[in-house]
């Protein structure tokens, strides 16, 4: 059961992508529903489309030079308030320090220690978002595409699908990937051209 609610979760999503495909006919309206045939479905292999748009790649590229450039920073920080909370307790063993003064750096490092995890937060959540929002970008750009690629409502239905599922068996026919991939990457190498 879950399975099945889980399949009709899955095709609204893949309708809403498919904008331009609205009913026309009116309750009143006395014109036939016409039969949807296999000739009428489609199905787009998700995961191949997305890991080989050059949309998602750039982005994938430009996030993980963020990513590695904030993580470089974070572990540079927290060798650096480590070595003076070493540097401290080298000092105080020796004695080299009085108490007010050790108690006063302690104060100063734990507040250091706090500033650092409250920006270390603050930076991930950041790059957590930005994750996000590219992710969002593509699926928009896939979703547009694909509404403005059946505009003239030749699919009645274009499904998705992820490691077979939810088609585990369909025409070969059927597959629009590779159409909708180059039409994506088309649009994409345009709209970095004019950049």
């Amino acid at each position: 059961m879950k399975k099945l609610l889980l399949f009709f979760a899955f095709a609204a999503v893949v309708f809403a992508g498919c904008d331009g495909v609205k009913n026309t006919g009116s309750a009143a309206s006395d014109a036939p529903l016409r039969e949807v045939g296999a000739s009428d479905i489609a199905f787009i292999r998700m995961d191949s489309l997305v890991s080989n748009y050059n949309r998602y790649i750039d982005f994938g590229d430009e996030f993980e030079v963020k990513a590695t450039k904030i993580q470089s920073d974070l572990e540079s920080r927290a060798r650096r308030l480590q070595s003076e909370v070493a540097d401290l307790e080298d000092k105080a063993s020796k004695g080299l320090m009085t108490r007010s003064q050790i108690a006063t750096t302690q104060e100063q490092l734990q507040n250091k220690a706090a500033a650092f995890e409250n920006d270390r937060q603050s930076q991930l959540t950041e790059l957590a978002e930005q994750e996000q929002v590219m992710t969002n970008q593509v699926m928009n750009a896939i979703n547009e595409y694909i509404a403005q690629y059946n505009k003239d409502l030749r699919y009645k239905l274009i499904l998705s699908t992820s490691g077979g599922v939810p088609v585990l068996h369909a025409d070969p026919a059927m597959d629009i990937t590779r159409e909708i991939l180059d039409g994506l990457n088309a649009e994409y190498a345009a709209e970095t051209a004019t950049k």
